[in-house]
């Protein structure tokens, strides 16, 4: 796929865990779904970060603010970032695997779109006051 064929465009701050969890929130927010990734308006799998995608679980929307594979800087920082954006969402979450979360009957979109604001909050709790 084209870059320019998506439509994910994400302005160009610093991929940090803040604007990972705040781009699966807005993700999340626009469409949510369960069984897979994303999907499609047909509600058909596709890759997070596809063009087509339209609805993310959250773990697809975790990988889909990374970027589509081929564009995402494999940095050891940004595994540090990711990694904290991870963590800051387990505090909240009391499942071992995110997929499983997210498809529990139970769940709704509403729930996954509070985790993430609840995580984005954690996370800005932790971090060290600005000098």
């Amino acid at each position: 796929m084209d870059r320019s064929d998506a439509y994910l465009h994400w302005n160009n701050a610093q991929l940090s865990a803040a604007e990972i969890l705040r781009r699966a929130h807005g993700l999340v927010a626009f469409g949510w779904c369960q069984g897979t990734d994303a999907t499609d308006t047909a509600g058909q799998p596709v890759e997070p970060w596809s063009a087509h995608a339209c609805h993310w679980s959250l773990l697809g929307a975790l990988a889909a603010a990374l970027d589509a594979p081929e564009h995402a800087p494999d940095t050891p920082v940004l595994i540090a970032e990711l990694r904290l954006a991870l963590v800051a969402i387990s505090d909240l979450i009391p499942d071992w695997s995110l997929r499983h979360w997210n498809d529990h009957p139970a769940r709704t979109q509403a729930s996954v779109i509070d985790t993430l604001a609840r995580a984005q909050d954690r996370l800005a709790a932790s971090a060290p006051p600005e000098p």
